[in-house]
């Protein structure tokens, strides 16, 4: 999209005339309006929609006692079938609100899990949490493409890492064979390429970034703990080989020029699986040379702080801001993460959280500044 600059550039050298400059600048603000109007719409009915979700489990949960069984289900059942549909018609068959509708189909895939869980406790199924958090991973995974909805994918997104925590807290034989945020490191390195090959197909494109982003985060979280001292570290010989083929997959993805050309994230997505490639390395050094409990936390902290840059790279090259802010957002919990282990018991209390609070302010300042420069640059001027 042009911005004023550029319309003022083309008018400098003649290639549009006054008139035609005016025009473009009255729809470009026409255009950021729209397109601000239509995000504060989908924030408003999503966050609405989740309210009255939570507002319909919470008074028939305080009701629980007094309501029979049968009418139980036909409440959680219709209430779910009936917001599903009433989504359904706004978005396609009225076409009037179709945000409205995308939101109510939201809504129904919330309703839907809590429904399963609330009816398998009327009837006291026998089923460990992970099964029935499965089960609805399942029940709403089609809406992703039905619907065509990049919400309903980050819902997944997550419900998929619920079913993981719930799952490793549940079997234990998972605990001998892999550490949780190791589980949590490949799981996302998963979902995040899940988003990948999303991004190679344009029917399904529109999820690419709901997996990609999910996925980011908890990559950049199963790091971040990493870079604390958590005592030794152990893996099973499995792991290695698991870091392995999700790196050589990846690279087989962005190495391939025909598939390369239609990702628009390939900085990012190079650098994810250098990552995992590098977990490889470190994973396999670990089971036959293992390091001190300092050395790995040190090693951590440089992959933390490399891969921080390389997305900081990724982010400017291809003006992602969502990546930027990203990188900015856990670059600025690792400075204060290491604030408080270096400077904890060296500085009076008093001392350490001024001196702590004036260098995130100056930090905060400093990323805003910069974050705004990135903004105005890839998005003509709008703050």
């Amino acid at each position: 999209m042009f911005d004023k600059d550029l319309i003022r550039k083309w008018l400098d050298e003649g290639t549009i005339n006054h008139t035609q400059a005016d025009k473009m600048q009255t729809d470009l603000v026409e255009y950021k309006q729209e397109h601000r109007s239509k995000k504060q719409i989908i924030a408003f009915s999503t966050i609405g929609a989740i309210l009255i979700g939570i507002g319909a489990i919470l008074f028939v949960a305080s009701n629980w006692e007094r309501i029979g069984n049968n009418i139980k289900v036909f409440l959680l059942i219709g209430s779910t079938v009936g917001i599903h549909y009433t989504g359904y018609r706004l978005k396609y068959e009225t076409q009037k609100y179709p945000r409205l509708g995308s939101a109510l189909v939201l809504l129904s895939a919330f309703l839907f899990g809590a429904s399963f869980f609330l009816i398998a406790q009327i009837y006291n199924v026998n089923a460990n949490n992970s099964t029935l958090v499965l089960i609805w991973i399942i029940g709403v995974f089609p809406l992703v493409y039905g619907y065509r909805s990049a919400s309903i994918a980050g819902l997944c997104s997550l419900l998929f890492y619920l079913w993981i925590g719930l799952l490793y807290m549940e079997r234990t034989d998972l605990s001998e064979l892999v550490t949780i945020w190791d589980l949590c490191l490949i799981s996302g390195i998963a979902v995040y390429f899940t988003g990948t090959l999303h991004g190679l197909a344009e029917r399904v494109k529109y999820a690419e970034k709901s997996f990609k982003f999910i996925g980011l985060q908890a990559v950049l979280l199963a790091l971040f703990i990493r870079t604390f001292e958590l005592g030794g570290y152990e893996v099973e010989k499995i792991i290695p080989v698991i870091y392995a083929i999700s790196g050589i997959l990846f690279l087989a993805v962005l190495l391939r020029k025909p598939l390369r050309t239609g990702l628009g994230s390939f900085q990012a997505d190079m650098s994810i699986s250098i990552l995992a490639l590098l977990m490889a390395g470190v994973t396999l050094t670990t089971i036959y040379i293992p390091g001190s409990e300092k050395t790995y936390m040190i090693f951590f902290n440089i992959i933390f702080l490399g891969l921080l840059t390389l997305l900081l790279y990724a982010g400017y090259s291809t003006e992602d801001l969502g990546i930027i802010n990203t990188t900015m957002f856990w670059f600025v919990l690792l400075i204060f993460a290491r604030y408080f282990d270096f400077f904890w018991k060296l500085l009076p209390r008093s001392l350490f959280f001024m001196l702590g609070g004036l260098v995130l302010l100056v930090i905060s300042v400093l990323l805003e500044r910069k974050r705004r420069e990135f903004k105005a640059r890839f998005s003509g001027g709008e703050q």
